[in-house]
């Protein structure tokens, strides 16, 4: 499918939203009828309207639409236009009488096409060929391609200009940026709005070993040090309930929804209800998919565990021959009968799948029922859905019940209103952990190739078994690792999060054309976690103290945030050359977040897990932030013949979290679109069918986080001599703060040829952000660490643009549609604070990834190989070593060169194959598993040099001894080596930084909607079958793990560590539409 349908389906749900009254107007000329397609199936979400009058509507999900034309255009003659995504538009002309018109309209199949009515900010509705900014739309049918949970990952591959990186965790979080990062250290995501309401997208993460801290919208927690990834609060959101998502790419588009747009905005609009002649319709969606580790990695099986080609099994503690070593450096697997944890002389062989065997294939089933109906003047819509996730990880579930209900009234001939209600409630159950402090699969980093995973699951016999603990669970090695049974069998955790999201607004004709329109709107969540520590814990950083019984996490968040908004829209034509579309208004955003948090690393008694069982004085964390925003804004527009549009917006926030001298920051934008083939008709012509030339500039405000005005004091949890201890942070405050500013210019042309055939949709884009907020270093002798502080400048340019094709189209009703999107992006760190060069946006080992000035955002730094001014790798004694003590060696930039994605459909009557590539190309990762790979001698490449020649024996590194000046000549252990590269020589990353280019087969599926005869005997008007697949191929560059990867929604990217793959999805879906 291509981009105008998804457009259209977004003008209908929005006109009843905001414009709804406007249409519905006393004694006007009311216009009804039927959309179909090919074999006369209903075309769903279609819009029709009649573009000089500014009114129209969506069809229902029988094709049908209705809506109403103003009194004043009585007697004149209009032209009503039907269009969706993928066909042709239609258009006739009709004569308003005043009396009901009755208009069927027949749509065949095409590419994309550039015009139609949207909606664009604050749900004002708009001719796409009046639109100054550039701004992409996917309809439901585009959204549930394929499905999945988390409505983010419905957009990947399918949006110009963005970058998505989604988890393998179940219910994770996705990381999502439009042109570039803004934010050296602050927010980078677009806002979400939901049926006209901000919603959070906050994450909440935290480490094995202790989550304390808040709920972040800048992302947080979970890293590739180690955490726990609790998922992004957007995921929240069925897909299912959703009818559009517009994409408002930069601050040019989204300049009237403040400072929280300057990364972009999300709009979502879910489903409503219609006119139905007072029935009830039903629609249902069943899926059932199975899940997989999409890439794990390649392991050898030719040696096992141990060191210098040694092991014999006694403790697993040190007490036999290597038995504490979780390397896999020990002897040939021939077969010979060694002692192991198993027993002694057992057999000495391989394991190959002893990693593959501990997943599980995971299972989904996801149902959603929704029922419908009404009268011209009220109808609803209410939803219920459930998801039912058994994960790929061993005892990891998770389980999501939600609830919608949408109202709209028509009280009298200027009075209306619409409300939306939605309830969601999350539970998860022991979420894997991942990065270092022993996620899943760290713990198979150092995996013995020789270790029997199925003797690991009876770990509930205990360590005495083979000589190990008695009080440790059994298992292999009890020097560095824990069961990974044990861990996600007799280590619960449990997250649940309820959440409410609502709103409800009023609109009233004061005149026709002029509307006053008042909305509030809520989101507000609870969030509990509750995690449990078993005695025997050894994981590195455990709060766990061997004393005692194990321990506990327990953290509680609240989250309100609302939003009130009241405006005066107005419409209106002077003359027959021009338009007029204005609004003014004013608004006001409260927002509340409390932490509660206890924990403790020693119990009394075993398994019961509370405070009063607490052997050791549980710490105690407790936050609370408020916040306000009190805005006014407007916006005007003139159009000019109906192909010349001129307009601006402009707002001014006054936030609190700023100083009274600087808590008001006004900023404004300016657009215009010129039709080309509109204004000069002799352009147009069998080959252009249109063209159009658009350009805008934007400047848009950025407020800081709470509480960074004043040096606050931290309560601690113990006493002195009975009085209470409070402790400064590390941060110095600053009582001067001024709002962050981002300035973008953007320059877009739109062309369609063949009759829409050939769609293209493109831009340039220029932008930069000034006086970032960001902690910069100071001396340690003023007693902080850092301080906040206004300085800082990051640009970003680049070019995106959308291609839709229609190659093949025939009239036996075979049609191919091919869509495109590539956007290109280039950042640099301008300017940084007075002497600071870099800033750490995170690191791992000797893996960092800085904010360095003159380079691109989130510059890839660590240590380099020594080597000659020929790029020859300079050696001591056989070995290479570092160039530098310091890890000031610049390996390129985490950004890609560009994303893309390319999807194709294929239709033949009832039946429907799609399948979509999703790209990315250029960037660089560093990869942590990699590199303890090699270290612990488990991956295909450190076989080499193993087998001792006794004339030849080991490895020879190509390079020059720096001793002589000549070619090396000497051998070193194959073990020596591989433990030199990856750590023990000078701790260099180079030989584990790689490209990060991907290709992945993102989605795929096959389905038939049945003939209407059978569907009808269940009184509905289609029933569709699908098999769909996600994730199910990835071509990439870096062995071993999926480059796509993301550790929540912060900046603290570019580094992995045992991070989950994505998961391989395959899926069955049977969808029911009234």
């Amino acid at each position: 499918m291509g981009m105008t349908g998804k457009i259209s389906r977004f003008l209908a749900i929005a006109s009843v939203l905001g414009l709804a009254p406007a249409f519905a107007q006393a004694q006007g000329t009311t216009i009804s009828g039927q959309v179909t397609g090919t074999g006369g199936a209903p075309v769903v979400g279609a819009s029709v309207s009649i573009p000089t009058l500014r009114v129209g509507a969506f069809t229902d999900a029988e094709g049908r639409y209705t809506f109403t034309a103003p009194t004043s255009a009585t007697g004149t003659s209009v032209t009503v236009v039907a269009r969706r995504l993928g066909f042709t538009p239609s258009s006739v002309s009709i004569t308003l009488n005043g009396s009901a018109v009755s208009q069927n309209f027949s749509l065949s199949t095409a590419a994309t096409e550039l015009q139609g009515v949207v909606v664009t900010a604050l749900g004002l509705t708009r001719e796409r060929s009046q639109l100054g900014t550039a701004q992409q739309q996917l309809s439901t049918s585009e959204i549930n391609a394929t499905k999945t949970m988390n409505v983010i990952n419905s957009l990947q591959g399918k949006v110009s200009g963005v970058n998505i990186t989604g988890s393998g965790t179940q219910g994770g979080s996705n990381r999502i940026v439009f042109r570039g990062a803004n934010s050296i250290s602050g927010n980078n995501s677009p806002l979400f709005i939901v049926d006209g309401v901000a919603v959070s997208n906050a994450t909440r993460g935290g480490s094995p070993t202790g989550i304390a801290g808040g709920v972040s919208s800048s992302g947080g927690g979970a890293g590739p040090g180690g955490g726990f990834d609790f998922g992004s609060a957007i995921s929240d959101i069925n897909p299912e309930d959703i009818a559009t998502i517009s994409i408002l790419k930069g601050p040019n588009a989204a300049a009237l929804y403040g400072s929280r747009a300057s990364n972009g905005v999300i709009i979502m609009t879910t489903k409503k209800g219609s006119a139905s002649g007072g029935k009830m319709r039903t629609e249902v969606s069943t899926t059932y998919t199975w899940e997989s580790p999409s890439v794990l990695p390649q392991y050898q099986n030719l040696y096992g565990q141990g060191s210098a080609g040694q092991f014999q099994y006694v403790d697993g503690s040190g007490g036999g021959v290597q038995d504490y070593n979780d390397q896999s450096f020990g002897p040939r697997l021939d077969g010979r009968l060694i002692d192991q944890f198993t027993g002694p002389q057992q057999p000495w062989v391989a394991h190959p799948d002893n990693v593959y065997d501990f997943f599980n294939t995971g299972h989904t089933l996801s149902n959603t029922i929704g029922f419908s109906g009404g009268t011209d003047r009220a109808n609803a819509r209410i939803s219920f859905g459930s998801d039912q996730v058994q994960g790929y990880i061993p005892n990891n579930d998770f389980h999501k019940t939600n609830g919608l209900l949408n109202a709209t009234l028509k009280i009298n001939d200027r009075l209306s209103s619409d409300a939306s209600l939605q309830y969601i409630r999350n539970t998860g159950a022991n979420r894997p952990g991942v990065g270092y402090t022993q996620g899943v699969l760290e713990q198979f980093v150092w995996f013995g190739r020789q270790v029997d995973l199925n003797a690991l699951r009876n770990w509930q016999q205990g360590g005495a078994v083979n000589n190990g603990p008695a009080d440790r669970e059994y298992n292999w090695n009890y020097s560095y690792h824990n069961n990974p049974f044990w861990l996600q069998y007799d280590n619960p955790l449990q997250d649940t999060r309820d959440r409410v999201i609502g709103s409800i607004a009023a609109t009233y004709n004061l005149a026709e054309g002029v509307d006053a329109v008042v909305r509030t709107g809520s989101d507000i969540y609870r969030f509990n976690i509750d995690q449990h520590f078993a005695p025997g814990d050894v994981r590195q950083g455990t709060i766990v103290d061997p004393r005692y019984f194990g321990g506990f996490i327990n953290l509680n968040d609240y989250n309100n945030e609302n939003n009130t908004d009241a405006s005066l829209r107005a419409n209106r034509s002077l003359g027959s050359h021009l338009q007029i579309n204005a609004l003014g208004g004013g608004g006001i955003r409260r927002s509340t977040y409390n932490f509660n948090s206890a924990q403790t690393g020693g119990l009394t008694v075993p398994g019961i897990y509370n405070v009063s069982n607490a052997a050791i004085t549980p710490t105690l964390g407790q936050a609370l932030q408020r916040k306000q925003v009190n805005s006014a804004y407007g916006s005007v527009d003139a159009v000019l013949n109906g192909w010349w549009t001129l307009g601006g917006t402009a707002r001014n926030d006054w936030s609190s979290t700023l100083p009274k001298s600087n808590n008001s920051y006004f900023y404004p934008s300016f657009y215009t679109a010129f039709v080309l083939t509109d204004a000069l008709p002799a352009l147009k012509n069998r080959l252009l069918t249109y063209a159009k030339l658009r350009a805008s500039t934007a400047r848009v405000g950025s407020d800081a986080d709470p509480y960074l005005l004043r040096t606050t004091y931290s309560g601690l949890s113990t006493k002195y001599n009975g009085l209470a201890q409070f402790t400064l942070g590390d941060a110095l405050a600053n009582g001067t703060l001024r709002p962050e500013i981002t300035h973008s210019n953007e320059l877009g042309l739109e062309f369609s040829l063949l009759d829409g055939r050939v769609t293209f949709d493109g831009s340039m884009y220029d932008k930069y952000t000034r006086d970032q907020i960001f902690n910069a270093p100071v001396s340690q002798t003023t007693g902080f660490t850092v301080k906040s502080i206004n300085a800082g400048k990051i640009t970003n340019k680049g070019h995106e643009f959308l291609l839709g094709i229609t190659p093949l189209q025939t009239d036996g009703g075979f049609t191919w549609n091919s869509t495109f999107n590539y956007g290109r992006n280039k950042s640099r760190v301008a300017e940084l604070a007075p002497g600071v060069t870099t800033l750490l946006l995170g690191s791992l080992f000797q893996a960092r990834v800085e904010a360095r000035l003159d380079e691109p955002y989130g510059a890839l730094m660590g240590r380099a190989w020594a080597r000659d001014t020929q790029g020859r790798l300079l050696l001591q004694n056989g070995f290479p070593y570092a160039a530098t003590t310091a890890p000031t060696h610049y390996f390129g930039s985490i950004q890609p060169n560009w994303t893309g994605g390319w999807g194709n459909t294929f239709s033949y009557k009832n039946l429907r194959l799609y399948g979509l590539f999703d790209f990315r190309r250029g960037g660089h990762l560093a990869s942590i598993t990699n590199q303890w790979g090699d270290y612990t001698g488990i991956f295909p490449r450190t076989v080499r040099g193993r087998e001792i020649d006794w004339n030849n024996p080991g490895i020879v590194v190509q390079g020059i001894d720096e001793a002589t000046g000549q070619p090396n000549t000497v051998n070193v252990t194959a073990e020596d080596y591989f433990q030199c590269i990856a750590y023990n020589c000078g701790q260099v990353i180079e030989d584990h930084i790689y490209d990060a280019s991907y290709t992945k087969l993102r989605e795929l599926s096959i389905s038939l909607e049945l003939p209407s005869t059978f569907a009808s005997r269940f009184n509905t008007s289609a029933i569709s079958l699908a098999l769909t697949g996600r994730n199910l191929k990835t071509w990439a560059k870096v062995p071993n793990i999926d480059p796509e990867f993301s550790y929540q929604t912060g900046n603290n990217q570019g580094i992995e560590f045992a991070a989950l793959p994505n998961a391989r999805v395959w899926g069955l879906n049977v969808r029911i539409t009234p």
